[in-house]
C-alpha cells in the first residue's frame, strides 16, 4: 500500500492511477523490474522468477514497491481457468512423483551419511559441515519463508479471489463518497455569509415589478448570514439566522432541535425562547408515532456492521464460484458504458472471467444465504429498526404504511422462492463478468439475456494520462472523463437518472481543480459549470470554489449578477438564550403565541 502524492489517498499494489483523484502515480524504478514474464499461464516459472526477484528486492529495499510486470500475456491473477488449473495440478503431481522417485536413494544416502558422521563424531573424529549443506539449509529456509508469504498472499478459493479484486476496485471508487461523508463525520459547524451584487439590468427589472424595495432590497443589499451546527449523528442542530445583516436586520431567528425538544426565538419580536417537547405533541396530534431526531442515528449503517456484512455474505457467494462455473478467456471486451457515453473504446485484449452458474447452483446459493440471514442478529436488528422508523414517518405524513417487511421475512421469502428465482435467472442467462488488464480491473458486469440487459456495469480505463470511468445501474448512468494540465485537473461528470416514465440528466464540467485543496463543504477548489439537462452548448450555471485563509468562497456568476457564499472552517452557532416558555398546549389547541410569524411571512 502507498499514498498518492497529489491527494493523499491510499493506493493499491501495482496501480498506475489514483482511484480518488485520477492522478498518475510515480512509475516504478527500472531496477525494480527484475524480469519480464514470458508467455505462459499464471503460476509459470517465469512469473515465479518475477515474484522471487521482487521478494529479494523488498528484502533489500523495503521502501520500494513490488515491481509491476507490464508485458504479460496472461495477467498475474490468482484466478485461473479450469483447464489451466487442472494442467498445473497435473504438472505438480507429476513433478512430485518424479522428485519422490529420484530423491528416494539420495535420501537414503544422506541418512547413511548422517549416521556415519554421528558415529565418527562419537569416535572423537571432528568433521566440519560442508559448504554445500550450509547452502542447502539456507536455500531451504528462504524457500519456506518465501512459500509462507506467497501462500498468505494468494491463499483462497477461486471464488474468494474472484470477489476480492472487485471489492478492492469498488472500495477505492467509494473512497470518493467517503471523503464527502468526512465533512459530517465529527459533526459540522460553520458560519455562512451570502452576499449579492445584482446587475443594473436585473435591478431595473425588479424595480419595475415593484419587488426591489423594502425588505427585499435590504436582504439583497446587505446580504444574509446563517450560523449552523449539526451533531455527529444528526440528532441535534442549531441555526442562527439573519436576513439582511446590519444593525437592524430584516429578520432574526434562533432555532434548535435535539431528541427531546424543539425551540426558537425571534429577538426582534420577543426575548422569550419558545420550547416544545415535539415528540409527545406530534404523537398526541394523532400521528400515532413518536418522531425524534434520535432516529437519524438509528438509520445510519455502522461501518463495523457494514464490513462484517460484506465479509459474512461474501464468503457464501465466493463458495458458489468454482472452477466448474468460472470460465477464463483472453479476448476483447465490448464496452457498455464508456463507449456509448464517453466515446472511449476498450479495444485491448483482456482476461475475462465469467461466472455462469446453473439453476441448481443458484438455488443452493440462495438457500445458504437465507440460512445465514436467520443467524445474523446484528443485521436483523438494524434492518428491523430501520423499517420501524419508516412506518412511523409514513404515519406522521398521513400515508398508510402497510406492514413493513422484517428481516426474517426476507430470509423466508428467499428460501421459499429459491428454486423459482434460480430457474428464472438461468432462463435469462445470468452472467457475472470480471474484466482485467494485468492487475487493473477494467470492468465488472452483471447481465441478463446474453448482455441485452445490464443489471450493473462498472468500467474504468486510462489512456494517455486521461481517466475514463463510469457505472450503469439498469438505465441510470454516471460517468466521468478527466485529464490533467498545468493549471490543474479538468473534465466532465455526467449523470442520467431514469425512473419509471421520466429521465433526468445533468453534466458538471470542471477545470483548474486541485483535489488536494478541499473546501469547507468538501468540494475541491476549482472552476465549475453546471449544465441542467446535460446540454453542453448552453451557458449553464458557472461557479468557482476557492480558499482564502481560513474561509472557503463559493462564487456564482451569471447574467443576473454575482452571488458569493463565504463559509468558515469553524462555526459560532449558539443556543438561543432567554426565558423559556413551553407552548405544548398552544400547539395542541391549534394556537401559537407567535402570530407575528405568519404576518411577517405574508408581508414578504
Amino acid at each position: 500500500m502507498g499514498k498518492c502524492k497529489h491527494c493523499g489517498s491510499e493506493t493499491g499494489e501495482g496501480e498506475l492511477f489514483c482511484a480518488n483523484c485520477g492522478a498518475r502515480l510515480e512509475e516504478e524504478k527500472p531496477e525494480a523490474v527484475a524480469v519480464k514474464a514470458t508467455e505462459e499461464p499464471p503460476g509459470g516459472s517465469a512469473e515465479r522468477a518475477v515474484e522471487a526477484a521482487a521478494e529479494t528486492k523488498e528484502a533489500e529495499h523495503e521502501e520500494v514497491a513490488e515491481p509491476i510486470v507490464r508485458e504479460v500475456t496472461a495477467p498475474k491473477e490468482p484466478i485461473v481457468s479450469e483447464a489451466a488449473a487442472e494442467k498445473e495440478d497435473a504438472t505438480e503431481h507429476k513433478d512430485a512423483a518424479e522428485h519422490k522417485e529420484t530423491a528416494g536413494p539420495a535420501a537414503e544416502d544422506r541418512t547413511s551419511g548422517a549416521e556415519a558422521t554421528a558415529e565418527e563424531g562419537s569416535a572423537g573424529k571432528k568433521k566440519k559441515i560442508g559448504s554445500a549443506a550450509l547452502i542447502a539449509l539456507a536455500v531451504l529456509g528462504l524457500a519456506i519463508g518465501f512459500s509462507a508469504r506467497t501462500v498468505s498472499r494468494n491463499l483462497g478459493s477461486p471464488g474468494e479471489r474472484f470477489l476480492a479484486g472487485q471489492f478492492r476496485a469498488l472500495s477505492k471508487e467509494a473512497a470518493v463518497l467517503s471523503s464527502a461523508e468526512q465533512v459530517f463525520e465529527n459533526g459540522f459547524s460553520s458560519d455562512f455569509q451570502l452576499t449579492t451584487e445584482l446587475s443594473d439590468r436585473q435591478v431595473t427589472a425588479l424595480t419595475r415589478r415593484g419587488l426591489f424595495s423594502g425588505p427585499y432590497e435590504r436582504i439583497l443589499r446587505d446580504g444574509s448570514e446563517a450560523r449552523i451546527f449539526i451533531g455527529k449523528k444528526f440528532e441535534k442542530a442549531v441555526l442562527n439566522l439573519e436576513l439582511g445583516r446590519g444593525d437592524d436586520p430584516v429578520l432574526q431567528a434562533d432555532c434548535f432541535i435535539d431528541p427531546d425538544r424543539l425551540g426558537f426565538c425571534l429577538p426582534k419580536k420577543s426575548d422569550k425562547v419558545y420550547v416544545t417537547r415535539y415528540p409527545e405533541v406530534l404523537q398526541e396530534l394523532g400521528s400515532e408515532s413518536r418522531l425524534s431526531t434520535s432516529m437519524f442515528a438509528d438509520l445510519q449503517f455502522p461501518k463495523e456492521l457494514r464490513a462484517a456484512t460484506v465479509k459474512r455474505y461474501g464468503k457464501i457467494v465466493a463458495a458458489a464460484v468454482n472452477r466448474n462455473n468460472l470460465k477464463t478467456e483472453k479476448r476483447s471486451y465490448r464496452s457498455r458504458v464508456l463507449k456509448p457515453e464517453l466515446k472511449h473504446s476498450l479495444e485491448k485484449d483482456y482476461t475475462i472471467y465469467s461466472w455462469e452458474p446453473n439453476a441448481e447452483e443458484l438455488e443452493r446459493l440462495f438457500r445458504n444465504i437465507a440460512d445465514e440471514m436467520e443467524k445474523d442478529r446484528a443485521l436483523a436488528a438494524w434492518y428491523d429498526r430501520r423499517q420501524e422508523i419508516g412506518e412511523q414517518f409514513a404515519k406522521a405524513s398521513g400515508q398508510h404504511p402497510g406492514r413493513s417487511v422484517r428481516f426474517e421475512d426476507l430470509a423466508d421469502r428467499l428460501r421459499d422462492n429459491a428454486e423459482t428465482y434460480a430457474n428464472r435467472l438461468e432462463d435469462r442467462k445470468f452472467t457475472w463478468k470480471l474484466v482485467t488488464e494485468g492487475r487493473e480491473v477494467r470492468a465488472i458486469l452483471l447481465q441478463l439475456d446474453g448482455g441485452d440487459t445490464q443489471i450493473f456495469c462498472y468500467e474504468r480505463d486510462t489512456d494517455k494520462g486521461k481517466l475514463y470511468r463510469g457505472v450503469k445501474v439498469f438505465d441510470s448512468v454516471l460517468t466521468e472523463k478527466r485529464d490533467l494540465e498545468k493549471s490543474g485537473y479538468y473534465g466532465t461528470v455526467a449523470c442520467r437518472f431514469s425512473r419509471w416514465f421520466y429521465t433526468e440528466s445533468f453534466a458538471l464540467k470542471y477545470s483548474n481543480v486541485d483535489f488536494k485543496k478541499k473546501s469547507v463543504l468538501g468540494l475541491p477548489c476549482g472552476k465549475y459549470r453546471l449544465l441542467p439537462g446535460g446540454d453542453e452548448d448552453g451557458d449553464g450555471i458557472k461557479f468557482e470554489v476557492r480558499n482564502e485563509g481560513a474561509n472557503s468562497l463559493y462564487e456564482l456568476k451569471n447574467e443576473l449578477g454575482s452571488f458569493t457564499l463565504k463559509a468558515t472552517k469553524t462555526g459560532t452557532a449558539a443556543l438561543p438564550t432567554g426565558e423559556e416558555e413551553n407552548i405544548d398546549d398552544e400547539l395542541l389547541d391549534g394556537m401559537t403565541p407567535q402570530q407575528g410569524i405568519s404576518k411577517f411571512i405574508g408581508a414578504l
